[in-house]
């Protein structure tokens, strides 16, 4: 019986102080606190306020990009007798994703960070990923580490810009994978009205690509500049040149590499000596050059090539191709080694050879036609019936074609002939390789 009667009587007396306090403020004549009259509603909506704010800021700092491009490829040749169909392969025709890029850039300040993976039916990639320091205003002076781009027209030029589906023979094979690991420092001085330089150094591990380990203790150096032509802003033609110095190389780690010596391959004795063994066996020079001319009413017109020389390593030649990597000596530290192949032969050096040039047509923003010519010598000091491998020969390729234009929305036709150089393995005719691609592009 007692807890029936405690209830009530809790009850009764809260019922009572609530209509004693109903009744005191009903008498009161002070205004209202503005606690009591909804201050703290008001205090809460501004703390959220605050909140979201904070979160549209962080927002705001984080961009997010990319593009799709799915594609059609054919191509005339299914087999590849003797290496010389460089553009064969065994599916004959294939639908892909050739590239399937998102971006995250993050800017805070003078910071940017960026992560960029590639997704496509063969996996996941990461593409870039790297920090840069904006030191001074105006992005004037920056530094760049991690993986990226390494400085060279073509190179920089996105997939989702250029005019061809591919970048020529010689920047794939000069810049494999295009990007690497390294820092690089640029800089752009203003030393006039409309001419501002732009100047590019950067060391990178040698490796081509995020996932490849560095091999030995040195880097491959890259320096570039570009410049604009002084002509003003309204002139209505603008011109833009350039130079790359690179200078790198893989280890060599015996006494002897193959060179070409009178147009054949012979093995010579290598001459370096202590922990820079190879270095220099990768290098060259390039020149470029870009002419944009807005002189005709239906649209800009652009001339544009690059010219590059300079010496390659390869890291054996055989049927199984030999790679550099890092093992474990017996004192348990990384030592520097070339992993051999099947029959595989020391590093050969080759001079090579390449350039490439486009003429472009744009019709307002809707349309462009472009033709593209693409060469590249793969063994300069080689020629005629010495050439008796596709790592030796020279390959001429005609590309031409155009895109449409629809909002985020492209779509490209591009076709190829190459043609292979003139008595190479043993005087045959030139193969039926060409290739077709139509590429469905979405940019975002």
């Amino acid at each position: 019986m007692g807890t029936p009667i405690r209830k009530f009587l809790t009850i009764t007396t809260l019922a009572a102080l609530s209509l004693g306090v109903a009744h005191a403020q009903q008498d009161s004549t002070e205004p209202a606190s503005p606690e009591e009259s909804g201050g703290g509603e008001i205090e809460t909506i501004k703390e959220r306020m605050d909140v979201a704010e904070g979160t549209l800021e962080k927002l705001s700092q984080l961009k997010i990009s990319g593009y799709i491009q799915a594609e059609w490829q054919h191509f005339d040749q299914a087999t590849n007798p003797q290496g010389r169909a460089l553009y064969s392969d065994a599916r004959r025709n294939a639908f892909v994703i050739r590239r399937g890029r998102i971006k995250f850039q993050h800017r805070s300040q003078w910071l940017t960070a960026v992560l960029y993976p590639d997704i496509s039916e063969r996996g996941v990639t990461l593409k870039e990923a790297y920090v840069d320091f904006g030191l001074l205003p105006d992005n004037e002076f920056n530094i760049t580490v991690g993986s990226f781009n390494r400085p060279n027209y073509e190179v920089e030029v996105s997939s989702s810009n250029r005019e061809s589906t591919e970048r020529a023979q010689v920047t794939r094979a000069f810049y494999p994978e295009e990007r690497d690991l390294g820092l690089m420092f640029t800089y752009y001085p203003t030393l006039a009205e409309s001419f501002t330089p732009k100047l590019q150094v950067g060391f990178f591990n040698g490796g081509g690509a995020i996932a490849a380990s560095e091999v030995d203790p040195y880097k491959d150096l890259i320096a570039r500049v570009t410049m604009p032509l002084p002509l003003g802003n309204e002139s209505p033609v603008q011109i833009d040149l350039g130079a790359t110095f690179y200078h790198g190389g893989i280890p060599v780690t015996t006494d002897s590499l193959l060179e070409t010596v009178d147009g054949k391959t012979k093995l010579v004795f290598n001459d370096a000596t202590g922990d820079l063994r190879g270095w220099g066996n990768r290098k060259n020079f390039n020149v470029e050059g870009q002419i944009f001319l807005d002189l005709l009413p239906i649209g800009g017109t652009i001339i544009k090539g690059e010219i590059m020389t300079g010496s390659r390593p390869t890291a054996g030649t055989a049927a199984t191709s030999a790679s550099v990597g890092i093992t474990k000596g017996s004192d348990g530290k990384d030592s520097i080694r070339i992993v051999p192949g099947s029959a595989a032969k020391p590093v050969q050096v080759r001079n090579q050879m390449g350039y490439y040039g486009y003429f472009i047509q744009n019709f307002g923003s809707d349309a462009q036609l472009a033709l593209k010519y693409d060469y590249f010598d793969r063994n300069t000091d080689m020629e005629g019936s010495h050439v008796a491998s596709s790592g030796d020969m020279a390959v001429g390729v005609l590309g031409f074609g155009g895109s449409v234009f629809v909002g985020n929305a492209r779509i490209t036709l591009w076709h190829e002939i190459p043609t292979t150089e003139k008595n190479s393995f043993g005087g045959l005719d030139d193969l039926k390789d060409n290739k077709t691609t139509v590429r469905f592009q979405y940019k975002f």
